[in-house]
């Protein structure tokens, strides 16, 4: 049986330079300063390091980092995220990055990382508000 994995911060041997790009604000919202680690429901750690809108996609860099306690067949899943845009739509992850290197379906043991990109295609006029981790109980990341 395949469980799925959930994030930790720090990455090893992965080296992605980008600078997280300014999203869209709506008046009274706080964004996620770069880069968030957070805890998943199954105590493994999702960190996002970067955000970069080009036109019609939007794309985050994310890491998944499992605890010393990870179950026997965990995986990092990049299906398990999905985005909620400005105009209320909830965008589900079916788009492998064209930036690298890609989130991809990665088995991981305790204490291991993968991190990549994660790709949106946003309609016109909208633009990403949170990022969501939804395996289990979600968690978010405010992003524009």
């Amino acid at each position: 049986m395949l469980v799925p994995l959930v994030v930790l911060a720090s990455v090893v041997g992965c080296a992605t330079a980008v600078a997280a790009v300014p999203a869209k604000k709506p008046a009274g919202t706080k964004l996620t300063k770069l880069p968030e680690r957070l805890k998943t429901p199954t105590g493994n750690f999702i960190t996002l390091y970067a955000v970069k809108a080009n036109g019609a996609a939007e794309s985050f860099d994310v890491s998944i980092c499992t605890s010393a306690h990870t179950p026997v067949g965990t995986e990092a899943i990049p299906s398990f995220f999905s985005l909620l845009l400005s105009n209320g739509t909830h965008l589900p992850n079916f788009t492998v990055s064209p930036l690298s290197p890609p989130l991809r379906v990665t088995p991981l043991g305790p204490k291991q990382c993968v991190r990549g990109w994660i790709t949106f295609t946003v309609p016109q006029g909208a633009h990403a508000v949170e990022l969501f981790y939804t395996y289990g109980s979600p968690i978010k990341w405010k992003v524009g």
